[in-house]
């Protein structure tokens, strides 16, 4: 959620807090691309700019409150204020003095600051009921108060002359920002005016006349350090609709960002989606065409691996280049070798598997039923049962290596829980939600979407603030969607066996456990 934004008129970037994701991000003005400039701020609020001194300053109200300034490029952030804070909210800068102003909309009080952290000064104390936002012009500080619903001001040296500006019944001000004509800024001149950065250019601190490139979070600068390109060590989030595939970035700010990278040939209808985390590899189950594919999401190429009419949800290994499916005829999970073609029954149940996800981290594959989980070890028949009367139908797995933890999406109960691994118990994480259908987890966000839905949610694996992103433009409620993720770091399974990747095999190969 955007709390408060700043606009850089000489470098042509906007500055906002966003206390949701909990960064300061940055956009450039003509809406090529945003990027994130600080991260991990627990509750950041306030935003304002220096601009002859090319510092972008805000307030973080967190467990630690501060003021905090940092380069217009990101670097060098320190904290201007760490003590004797509470709810630092409005934050103004007045160049000709040289000096901040804040508001404590728990102190009541608003105070000053050299910007060199000398000279602090109280300008109000307890006058001010629940200061907001806060701006500065000639001799007069201007500030939004919430409690007393009014906009109001004072003599920005000694609080003198307060007065109420603005005050209308049942109107709460937020924002305010002043306009005139002596404001218009002037500063060191932009390095960034026919820059070569193909999406956002920020200035280098003073005194330095460079810029640096800045990208888009699912992007990296090349090595010319100008054009923002595509990651291979990063994973992407994967979401196929009932005939195509798509590359989602739903941290990515501005603009939503997806990318078509492929559809399944006519007569076509995609039911469900494995992606490889060694390769661009994709694989979906065809089921107007009867076949399980193969496709590449690099090149676009589309290959069948079996045919027939027998395919529900699908699980693939890189490390032992295996591919399980359930055989929704004979209620059994199938190995099928992708380097042999053999194929083998690895569970068979009484009633049919309803989802299924191989953890190469743990080398288990882990089968969802009506009422359990099970967790299988290929090649033992002794399969561990986690038994639960809250599973009445587990559609979905997820496994978060993050978490050491297995998320299940329970469509008829309309919650997701959680198994962490090793333990005997299945706790919710989310309840009185939509009919979950497919889950995934990147940079610890459960990500999901359910029945009938046109929206991408998500929340943190560590806590349940519920965040989601409209996908209508690429999905209707009749489309049978599904998640997955591709490209994983490779240095996330640097413990795991891959023994199978080099054997030779006639017929299947299993790693043992390391």
């Amino acid at each position: 959620m955007p709390e408060d934004l700043v606009v850089d008129e000489i470098n042509r970037n906007i500055y906002f807090t966003d206390s949701v994701r909990k960064h300061l991000a940055v956009c450039s003005l003509t809406g090529d691309a945003c990027s994130v400039l600080v991260s991990d701020i627990e509750q950041p609020r306030a935003v304002a700019i220096h601009h002859n001194k090319r510092l972008v300053l805000y307030t973080d109200w967190g467990s630690k409150p501060a003021i905090a300034m940092v380069a217009m490029d990101g670097s060098n952030k320190k904290d201007l204020v760490s003590d004797g804070l509470v709810w630092p909210n409005g934050l103004a800068v007045d160049e000709i003095l040289d000096r901040v102003y804040w508001s404590d909309a728990k102190k009541d009080t608003i105070e000053s600051i050299h910007m060199d952290g000398s000279g602090r000064m109280v300008i109000l104390d307890t006058v001010a009921k629940h200061p907001f936002s806060m701006a500065v012009f000639e001799d007069s500080l201007y500030w939004s108060d919430w409690e007393m619903q009014e906009i109001v001001s004072c003599n920005k040296f000694n609080g003198k002359d307060f007065k109420t500006l603005v005050k209308e019944a049942g109107i709460r001000p937020m924002g305010i920002t002043l306009a005139h004509p002596l404001l218009i800024q002037s500063g060191p001149p932009s390095p960034c005016v026919d820059s070569p950065c193909s999406h956002v250019c920020l200035p280098k601190p003073l005194p330095s006349t460079e810029f640096t490139c800045a990208c888009p979070s699912h992007l990296v600068l090349d090595s010319a350090g100008t054009a923002c390109e595509d990651s291979s060590l990063t994973s992407t989030l994967l979401l196929s609709t009932s005939t195509h595939i798509y590359s989602l970035h739903p941290q990515t700010i501005g603009l939503t960002s997806h990318k078509a990278i492929g559809s399944i040939p006519s007569p076509g209808l995609l039911t469900s989606l494995a992606a490889n985390s060694v390769d661009s590899m994709v694989y979906v189950v065809n089921r107007g065409a009867e076949q399980i594919l193969a496709m590449d999401r690099e090149t676009g190429s589309v290959n069948p691996v079996m045919y027939g009419d027998q395919f529900g949800a699908i699980s693939y290994d890189p490390f032992s280049n295996n591919l399980f499916w359930v055989d929704v005829h004979k209620m059994s999970v199938v190995v099928h070798s992708l380097s042999s073609s053999a194929n083998m029954v690895a569970v068979s149940s009484t009633s049919s598997p309803l989802s299924m996800v191989f953890v190469p981290e743990k080398n288990r594959l882990v089968v969802g039923e009506n009422g359990k989980i099970s967790i299988v070890q290929l090649g033992n028949p002794d399969v561990q049962e986690i038994v639960s009367y809250k599973l009445s139908s587990p559609g979905s797995l997820v496994y978060s290596a993050q978490a050491d933890a297995v998320f299940i999406g329970d469509a008829a109960s309309r919650a997701i829980y959680r198994w962490d691994w090793g333990t005997e118990e299945v706790v919710p994480v989310l309840e009185n939600i939509g009919e979950v259908v497919s889950m995934a987890v990147k940079d610890g966000l459960l990500y999901w979407v359910e029945k009938s839905g046109t929206s991408l949610l998500w929340i943190s694996i560590y806590n349940s603030e519920l965040s989601w992103l409209p996908i209508n433009s690429i999905a209707s409620p009749n489309d049978l969607l599904h998640l997955s993720l591709s490209g994983q770091d490779a240095s996330a399974n640097n413990s795991v066996n891959m023994a199978c990747i080099t054997a030779h095999c006639s017929h299947l190969c299993f790693n043992e456990d390391t």
